[in-house]
């Protein structure tokens, strides 16, 4: 049987299958098996007694091509020595070795050969200059490469196309040079228009709107190109979509994204998974759980699987927002629908465990993470240490702290952070010391709260020069410690009520050379004011204005409340009236703070009188104002004034709240007014309001007095119903109340229900019930207090 011949072009005989053969041994070879094999196989087609055609060579060159440009440069070469007499190469074989020269890089070969094109009178296609075009962009030289492509590509008779354009947009947008793209986009237009060009298709479009997003604070102008791209009649493709989608969610337009979606949609463009986690990142950024959980659920029922990104990011927000039981939920789903928690996905619920205090289930994870084959890495082990260290557990936080170097992690900086806090919080400061200079050692920059943590641990112990000298070394490392950093510290102190050290903080500024702001003062005068110390306050106010710092509202309010709660209200009085003439008008805050002062030094006239002033002066008051007034009024024996405004108030429908309804309930039960006082409260169910636990407080106490028992039942059973819980602290108080006026049945009931609620008696409660054992007088109804109590009192009264 004869073997089957083909023809070449040029008439030659060549066996097809030797030619399979042939081709065979150069994909084996480009493939990256064999260099030699390549080389032997080409060089059969070379040495042949039958001369090759340019097509066979160029068909061999091309497969080389694919899997390995070196090799193709190198066959290229054989080829030009061997065969060029014969065979030279063509516009074909040229354009196959500048697109190999430019894939490696070898920009220098690729021109040359675009040389020996020029030189050799082809004209040239697009797609030839394409790999140059590439790879210039590729090496940051787009200028380069728009030079070559909108002036000499045109000289030597070759248009671009939008391929060409599209490889130059590329490279704009990657120099972050999005605007200059935008143009290059326009002028694409312009010369289909005028000369009939190359319109942008879908992929130019695409590729601007990404450079443009890329970049930020361009979605406006991205977003009008989206629009533009739908008025020029192209339909955006699923890429197009994602990117204003993410840009969008990131952006937490949701409102937009949600309408860009159903236009998504409608145009037959099918959102998948990158759409969907866009979407629900934005909805979490945005607050909208429910939105979010919806998306989560619309991928599942369409068909599109979420991914580790996807959960992550749900449980993410679920986590930061105290819902760890759900994320729970959600993490157990993930795991149920075949998915491997990642690193990522442990720690984001380790960290939600850890915020909420659930010891026992952040532990329970961290076994099942270890018994998954993933080991705690540096963010696992801070989350750990923090909320040992968050918890007072400092023994174990360190403990941890030695096993993660056992199990070969060095800690990094916010490790040795968390670690010298610690340390601190417990007094240890020394080995805090110890620990900063490890952290030195071992190569690590410290931060800025690294300093703070340590600054403030020897400010606690007294160590005000090694403080000194670490805040001067925290400067010579570049961390600045600005005001921001020196006022947290200070606000620290203060609410702490070391004040002296605070006062040492605020002198050390001055020698560190940074600047005291209005926050820094206001701060100091108010743990000097909290401390009763309202003398060194006003000092610290006239240093304040000698140092250049002008006093604001919060200044003036600060000392106004010192001075009233010291009883000063003459001193208070004086600096109100200096406000106005330093600039400062006082608020509605510095207003209820003088009328509190004036109500508690019993000067009802004077607080009259200033209320009545404010009125006139049109000062807008709010609820926390007219509590204060309604019971400076009660407590000065002007109830029937308080309630002349109350009424006014309620009449106008003002906001009221459940301390001002408490207030007048108070007042006007103290004052024997108790039909008034139970209409008051029906009004306060019908305003809509639902009664604390101080207003049935304040109703119950009134009926135990009164001796109205079974109302006393009929309102704490009211009071359940409205959804409001009796506390500890309700039914003690309810007990104590009813053992004084001796209704020991009645008491057992309530104790009873301390009992069912596993609250705690307290000690004026069991201090009442020896008391009644001890009279004597009721051993009659000594079986109605309940079994579990009667122990103690018979313990107590003995």
């Amino acid at each position: 049987m004869s073997r089957r011949v083909l023809s070449a072009p040029d008439g030659t005989k060549v066996s097809r299958f030797n030619l399979m053969k042939l081709q065979g041994r150069q994909e084996a070879a480009a493939a990256g098996t064999d260099s030699h094999h390549a080389h032997h196989a080409f060089d059969e087609l070379l040495h042949r007694p039958t001369t090759s055609s340019i097509v066979d060579l160029n068909r061999a060159l091309s497969d080389a091509a694919r899997h390995s440009p070196a090799v193709a440069i190198s066959l290229f070469r054989r080829m030009v020595m061997v065969a060029r007499p014969k065979v030279p190469p063509n516009l074909i074989t040229y354009s196959v070795v500048i697109d190999c020269c430019s894939r490696v890089g070898h920009l220098d070969l690729a021109f040359a050969a675009l040389g020996r094109v020029i030189r050799s009178g082809w004209t040239a296609e697009a797609i030839t200059f394409s790999p140059l075009l590439k790879a210039l962009c590729d090496k940051k030289r787009t200028s380069e490469a728009m030079d070559i492509a909108l002036r000499r590509m045109p000289v030597l008779g070759c248009t671009p196309n939008v391929f060409s354009y599209t490889i130059l947009l590329k490279g704009l947008c990657d120099e972050n040079r999005s605007q200059q793209a935008l143009h290059l986009l326009h002028t694409m237009m312009v010369a289909d228009d005028t000369r009939g060009g190359y319109p942008p298709d879908v992929v130019s479009y695409n590729t601007v709107i990404n450079g443009l997003l890329r970049e930020g604070r361009q979605l406006d102008t991205a977003y009008h190109l989206f629009d533009q791209m739908l008025d020029q009649g192209l339909s955006p493709d699923v890429v197009t979509y994602n990117s204003i989608i993410s840009a969008l969610s990131k952006a937490r337009a949701m409102d937009k994204a949600a309408v860009v979606l159903v236009r998504m949609v409608k145009n037959g463009a099918m959102p998948n998974r990158i759409t969907h986690n866009s979407l629900l990142h934005g909805y979490c950024s945005s607050g909208k759980p429910n939105d979010a959980i919806g998306v989560f659920k619309r991928m599942c029922r369409d068909g599109v699987e979420p991914d580790v990104f996807t959960y992550n990011t749900l449980m993410g927000y679920l986590c930061k927002n105290g819902r760890s039981m759900e994320a729970r939920k959600i993490f157990d789903s993930m795991v149920k629908r075949g998915h491997k928690p990642n690193s990522a996905t442990y720690g984001t619920l380790l960290h939600g465990y850890a915020t909420e205090g659930s010891l026992v289930k952040m532990h329970h994870l961290l076994d099942m993470m270890v018994r998954n084959g993933i080991q705690p890495d540096h963010y696992i082990f801070n989350i750990l240490i923090g909320t040992y260290t968050k918890h007072g557990k400092v023994d174990d936080a360190m403990l941890l702290f030695s096993k993660m170097r056992r199990q070969g992690l060095n800690p990094d900086t916010v490790t040795y952070g968390i670690v010298m806090d610690a340390l601190c919080m417990v007094g240890k400061v020394d080995d805090a010391m110890a620990q900063f200079g490890r952290l030195i050692s071992e190569g690590l920059t410290p931060d800025a709260v690294v300093f703070r943590n340590l600054i403030h641990g020897l400010c606690a112990r007294d160590k005000w020069d090694k403080a000194e000298e670490l805040a001067v070394e925290m400067i010579g490392r570049g961390i600045c410690p600005n005001n921001i950093f020196f006022n947290t510290l200070l606000n620290h102190l203060c609410k702490e009520g070391m004040v002296a050290r605070a006062k040492n903080i605020f002198d050390l500024m001055v020698r560190v050379d940074v600047q005291r702001d209005v926050i820094t003062y206001n701060t100091l005068i108010d743990g000097y004011c909290l401390h009763g110390k309202v003398d060194e306050a006003a000092k610290l106010l006239e240093g304040m204005v000698l140092d250049g710092v002008k006093p604001n509202e919060v200044t003036y309010n600060t000392m106004i409340n010192g001075y009233c709660k010291n009883g000063r209200i003459e001193d208070a009085f004086s600096l109100f009236r200096q406000m106005a003439s330093k600039g400062v008008n006082p608020g509605i805050v510095t207003y209820s703070t003088i009328l509190q002062g004036l109500f508690q030094a019993r000067r009802t006239a004077a607080a009259k009188e200033l209320y009545l002033w404010m009125i006139k002066s049109g000062i807008k008051f709010d609820i926390g104002t007219y509590n204060i007034i309604l019971l400076g009024l009660c407590q000065n024996n002007c109830t029937d004034d308080a309630l002349r405004i109350f009424q006014n108030l309620y009449l106008i429908d003002f906001h009221l709240e459940n301390r001002t309804f408490n207030i007048m309930i108070d007042a006007l039960l103290k004052g024997g007014r108790h039909d008034e006082a139970k209409d008051l409260f029906a009004s306060l169910l019908a305003r809509g309001l639902v009664p604390n636990v101080v207003t049935y407080w304040l109703m119950m106490k009134s009926l135990i007095e009164q001796g109205l028992l079974e109302e006393l039942d009929d309102l704490f059973l009211s009071l359940e119903k409205n959804g409001c819980t009796a506390n500890s602290r309700m039914l003690n108080a309810l007990v104590g109340k009813l053992l004084q006026k001796g209704e020991v049945r009645k008491a057992g009931v309530y104790l009873s229900k301390i009992d069912e609620n596993n609250f705690s008696l307290e000690a004026s409660t069991a201090e009442s019930l020896v008391l009644l054992v001890s009279s004597g007088k009721y051993d009659q109804h000594i079986n109605a207090i309940p079994e579990k109590y009667r122990p103690v009192v018979k313990t107590r009264a003995v």
